[in-house]
């Protein structure tokens, strides 16, 4: 790769940061979206182990809580897109329409919501691609699960890499719309942080020790709150809707920025700088999100790998690990 080397040497040093598995390293970091997606149905422990598999320093976890105040990985809390629900009778008198208030504002949709199912109603779920134009062929195979189930998972899995000497495997988590759930007698950051503990890495050294742990949000307060009970790094994820003119104030709370890639390059698909103004206030940044096969007119993927590489991205969020791991490799 014919300029990789060089980039990765000059980057820029992001936040200084005490937790060991974000420091800089020979390449971005490969934070594989919702696991492997591009080829597994999405939030899977399948999707996850091909993940792994496929060189990801880290999965992604989106968490929604259920009935029974369970944290089920979803990336929202609509269980339309990603399983089977509408082909299961039973469940039928659950389907209704919310007004859920988000980060992007109040927004309305109609489906069944993973707050209105147990965790033994979910189980009766079975997971499908979200995006048609994906392989389906394992629709229907592999169950919803929880942040127990995932965490618990990736673990065992660190044992087996700690005995091979090989680096751990980290954990990405999301809170979905805490806000919102809050205000419906759901207690998301309390239940995440009871979860961590109950597996000893609710804190930076036992994360380092057992699996690595970062926490992400769209809402900022929620990060607020995090920023003063635990040590675990903190990124705030940004939008289109989420003004880039505070990445000052966001220096104060969280360690990173996971913005879109629209703040990184523009319709040219040149930097924008944000990369650099992120990194001269002393915040790592992770980019979400790279989809080879949705990619802006006129692009590939290597190209934007390459891209990402040359504004010093310290990690990309991505559907697919496996085209990070080939384009951003020195050999």
């Amino acid at each position: 790769m014919w300029f990789i080397t060089a980039l990765l040497f000059s980057s820029a040093l992001a936040k200084p940061t005490s937790a060991p598995y974000l420091l800089t390293q020979n390449r971005p970091f490969i934070i594989a979206h919702r696991g492997a997606c591009g080829y597994i149905p999405e939030h899977t422990l399948q999707a996850y182990e091909v993940a792994s598999y496929m060189s990801a320093d880290f999965i992604e976890s989106d968490l929604v809580p259920s009935k029974d105040f369970q944290l089920i990985v979803n990336h929202d809390n609509l269980l339309n897109e990603t399983t089977n629900i509408d082909l299961l009778p039973q469940f039928s008198n659950l389907h209704t329409t919310k007004t859920i208030d988000t980060y992007k504002g109040n927004i309305t949709e109609t489906g069944w919501f993973i707050e209105d199912f147990s965790l033994n109603q979910i189980k009766e779920l079975r997971a499908k691609q979200r995006l048609n134009f994906r392989p389906k062929h394992l629709n229907y195979l592999f169950q919803k699960i929880t942040i127990e189930e995932t965490l618990n998972w990736a673990i065992n899995e660190n044992l087996e890499r700690i005995k091979k000497n090989k680096k751990l495997l980290g954990v990405y988590i999301e809170l979905k719309y805490p806000k919102y759930f809050n205000s419906k007698g759901f207690p998301v950051q309390e239940m995440l942080l009871g979860v961590l503990n109950k597996f000893g890495v609710g804190d930076l050294n036992s994360a380092s020790e057992k699996c690595p742990i970062v926490l992400e949000c769209f809402e900022l307060e929620t990060l607020k709150y995090f920023s003063e009970v635990t040590d675990l790094p903190l990124v705030y994820l940004i939008d289109s809707r989420i003004g880039s003119n505070q990445i000052e104030e966001y220096s104060t709370i969280v360690h990173g920025v996971g913005p879109d890639l629209g703040y990184v390059f523009d319709l040219g698909l040149d930097g924008t700088g944000f990369i650099a103004k992120a990194h001269s206030n002393e915040l790592f940044v992770h980019p979400w999100v790279m989809r080879d096969d949705i990619l802006p007119e006129g692009a590939n993927a290597e190209e934007m790998y390459l891209k990402l590489l040359y504004e010093n991205a310290d990690g990309i969020f991505t559907d697919f690990p496996d085209s990070a791991s080939t384009y951003f490799s020195t050999e």
